[in-house]
């Protein structure tokens, strides 16, 4: 399955796999770049961005979607595609748990990783 670059791709392909224990994996945290990034006046003291990562699973497949978002309608847009999710059991997890789950399924790279390290 390829990765999924927006929701909405997710949504379409987690909504496809079958199994019959369908989890969604849920995951918001801060962003911590790799790199330094230079601020400036105007985003200095800012708000940090943070990201939000979600997993569906069914059984032994998965799909994995991660965007980094700076304000709360930006993650409202999120909720409100996965509300059709419905038939997944929601789990909030920590970022080693998200990690964690994500290589029990194989999933060894990021949205955010491919757009740094294209391959």
């Amino acid at each position: 399955m390829t990765q999924p670059a927006s929701i909405e791709q997710f949504v379409k392909q987690a909504s496809q796999l079958q199994g019959n224990h369908k989890t969604l994996y849920v995951n918001q945290s801060d962003y911590t770049s790799e790199e330094t990034i230079v601020t400036d006046e105007d985003t200095a003291g800012g708000v940090n961005m943070q990201v939000i990562r979600v997993l569906a699973s069914a059984d032994s497949q998965a799909v994995y979607w991660e965007e980094p978002f700076y304000d709360s309608g930006e993650l409202e847009q999120v909720n409100v595609e996965l509300e059709s999710l419905q038939s997944f059991t929601r789990n909030i997890i920590s970022l080693p748990e998200m990690e964690e789950t994500k290589t029990q399924f194989g999933i060894k790279s990021d949205s955010i990783q491919e757009e740094k390290d294209p391959s």
